[in-house]
């Protein structure tokens, strides 16, 4: 008798529902998922309170988006979908304003700006949780989400909108599924390749970081790249498609990245053999590695990129750190344990390019939290082995316990005590103000609509930005100190206020040059000292003269002596605010000078000896220029003048006025003009060149 056919086939297995399937969940399942419950948590609680400010680098993540969908997702010049977005006169910001578009949709709120950053950190505990499960086969796999979650590092700026910390989980990303598409299926290529190229455009010190540990995992793991051929085309094929708008970027920017290191006052754009660069390189690399900077608090970095009383990563966690990385040595040829050792070993060269600070190196803590981890694997499996399973178990779960109230225990903390943890709240400690301030302004014009709200900048970095971002556009303020009104007298009403920090208030006081001082309100700072006053002011009745004396004795020219041309040369120039009149002389385009007041800029030299010249040139801005020039010759009675001008451009450009032949000169004056300014004005100078 034969069988029915339908008998034969395999019965279906009924879909379980959610309920069945929770239950079906081991105890680690269930760990796992409660740990990044307390992850989450332990980001988003108080989100807008802690970090106690609001920096600049993250409202202008929200800001950018704004203003990237207000020009129909097309950049100034109106390329659409740029690449980076200037931020401070660098292109360094990508990924992270892309990702605020939906932010910016929304009412402007320091909590979404952060969220969307915390959230996303969210994928540090997932990634790293799975690849020790499946490609380490660790028993304490369950345990990653609170061991993160207590890492001082990275606590503190996976709660800011940084896009440092959005770089570390793109970067934690593509570790993973590069152990996925070596251990497990070559068809994850294509997704290592996507989310290192997030990391790359995320953060620009993760830049090299990305490049290099992708040409060490190409080398290392070649055999295992070119047995597939087919696949690692195609993967390449990906990854010509993410890099292309990068190259585009270059070309159409070939001056940004000079720029950017430039900036940052990186030795690698200075004068310096390469190797001295070199040597520069390796000593900030290898300090990159130090324990005492990573495990031990330091005095290096900014107050407001530390926790105070923790190093960077849990000292407790050092003796587990270095357990693991033994073990990692040890088992160099398993390619999931080489994977962490090359990350270790490439994270600290973004840093290197310019410094080491946490913001650079942050990314660290991927590789120095799986050697943590797997250094407590081993003690796990030690004790296991010498004596019981259960024994392992236990001391597994009391170190996750360990975590977990480390965690909550430095979140209280930080939410009650953080605001005091250090007292500096200016420019160069941890810029208070933010959301609080701008409460208090909005507060005082509802209540005062007549009165003209003058905000001093110098209490923060891009505070133009910030008001932006809580007040809106245009800004119903002025941005702007007491300063000028110290220097000249300008008009000075009784609906002025100025909103000054306690050190321009005390300064404000010494010029003497004003009467009717009133203090209308005080913001206090958190530890309750006055941190911003409102003060309205008039001039003294005498401050007329007083102006008149002090600008005639700043119009008086400074004078030097340089080497030039063979000679000692006696300058004479118009006195300035920024730089030193021999960096026009350098032949460094890098550096310049600005006049304090004077437009036109004059520099007068005289020659002790004739020198001959055919001419003169300066380089200079994007301003719109004039530059005579007053040459005096041994053989001619009288003056010769030259001049030329030149418009506007966005480029930095040479001027040059030619004398038509040469001539014997005794001596030279030069007076540029900024055609864009009147008088008081600011012109700047890069070089003058003497043909």
């Amino acid at each position: 008798m034969e069988a029915d056919p339908a008998l034969a086939q395999p019965q279906a297995k009924p879909k379980l529902t959610l309920a069945q399937k929770l239950r079906g969940l081991s105890w680690k399942e269930w760990a796992f998922a409660l740990g990044l419950v307390l992850y989450l948590g332990t980001r988003l609680i108080q989100l807008d309170k802690f970090p106690i400010y609001f920096f600049t680098d993250e409202a202008v993540q929200t800001m950018s988006a704004v203003d990237l969908l207000a020009r129909g997702l097309r950049d100034v010049s109106g390329r659409l979908l740029p690449v980076y977005f200037e931020n401070g006169g660098q292109y360094n910001l990508s990924l992270s304003v892309y990702l605020q578009l939906i932010p910016a949709l929304l009412p402007r709120s320091v909590f979404l700006t952060r969220a969307v950053q915390a959230v996303i950190s969210l994928a540090v505990p997932l990634t790293m949780g799975f690849a020790l499960r499946d490609f380490f086969k660790a028993r304490l796999w369950w345990a990653v989400p609170v061991f993160m979650a207590a890492v001082p590092a990275w606590f503190l700026h996976s709660r800011t909108a940084f896009e440092t910390s959005l770089g570390v989980s793109m970067f934690s990303v593509f570790l993973y599924f590069y152990l996925c598409y070596r251990l497990k299926d070559r068809r994850y290529l294509p997704w290592a390749f996507l989310f290192g190229a997030l990391a790359f455009y995320a953060y620009s010190p993760l830049q090299l970081v990305v490049v290099l540990i992708g040409v060490v995992l190409l080398v290392v793991d070649w055999r295992y790249h070119w047995a597939d051929r087919q696949g690692l085309l195609r993967g390449l094929g990906v990854l010509v498609l993410l890099a292309a708008p990068y190259v585009l970027f270059r070309v159409q920017h070939p001056e940004a990245l000079g720029q950017h290191l430039n900036q940052l006052h990186s030795y690698w754009v200075s004068s310096q053999p390469l190797s001295a660069k070199i040597g520069e390189f390796l000593r900030r690399y290898l300090r990159g590695f130090d324990p005492a900077y990573w495990f031990l608090p330091n005095s290096s970095d900014l107050i407001r990129h530390q926790m105070k009383g923790l190093g960077h990563m849990r000292l407790i966690s050092l003796p587990f750190v270095l357990l693991g990385l033994v073990t990692a040595l040890r088992r160099l040829r398993d390619p999931a344990w080489r994977v962490v050792l090359i990350a270790l070993l490439v994270a600290p060269t973004g840093a290197a390019l310019v410094d080491v600070a946490i913001t650079r190196l942050l990314v660290m803590i991927i590789p120095l939290g799986y050697l943590a981890l797997l250094g407590m694997e081993q003690l796990v499996a030690w004790l296991a082995q010498k004596h019981t399973q259960l024994a392992g178990r236990w001391v597994g779960v009391g170190l996750a316990l360990l975590w977990a109230a480390l965690s909550v225990s430095m979140t209280a903390d930080a939410l009650k005590n953080g605001p005091t943890w250090y007292e500096d709240y200016g420019l160069y400690g941890m810029q208070w103000g933010g959301e609080t301030l701008f409460d208090e302004i909005k507060g005082f014009m509802q209540a005062n609509p007549e009165k003209k709200i003058h905000l001093s900048p110098s209490w923060a970095n891009g505070t133009d930005v910030i008001a932006r971002f809580f007040l809106g556009d245009p800004l119903p303020i002025q941005m702007g100190t007491i300063e000028p009104y110290t220097l000249y007298q300008l008009p000075l009403g009784e609906h002025d206020v100025f909103v000054m920090t306690p050190e321009e208030y005390e300064w404000m006081l010494t010029t003497n040059k004003f009467s009717d001082v009133e203090v209308l309100q005080c913001l206090p700072y958190p530890n309750g000292e006055c941190g911003f006053y409102f003060v309205t002011l008039q001039y003294r009745d005498d401050v007329a003269e007083i102006f008149a004396r002090e600008q005639a004795e700043r119009r008086k020219p400074e004078q030097a002596e340089l080497e030039l041309l063979g000679q000692k040369v006696s300058v004479s120039y118009s006195p300035l605010d920024i730089g030193r009149i021999a960096q026009v002389f350098d032949e460094d385009p890098k550096t310049f000078i600005r006049s304090f007041e004077a437009n036109p800029l004059e520099i007068a030299l005289s020659f002790a000896q004739p020198v001959e010249l055919h001419g003169v040139s300066v380089l200079i801005g994007n301003a719109a220029s004039r530059l005579e020039v007053e040459v005096s010759s041994p053989d001619q009675p009288t003056l010769q003048q030259f001049s030329a001008e030149i418009g506007a451009q966005e480029a930095y450009r040479t001027l040059a006025v030619p004398f038509g032949s040469a001539l014997q000169v005794q001596s030279l004056r030069l007076r540029l003009y900024d055609l864009d300014q009147s008088e008081p004005g600011h012109v700047h100078l890069w070089e003058v060149g003497l043909q």
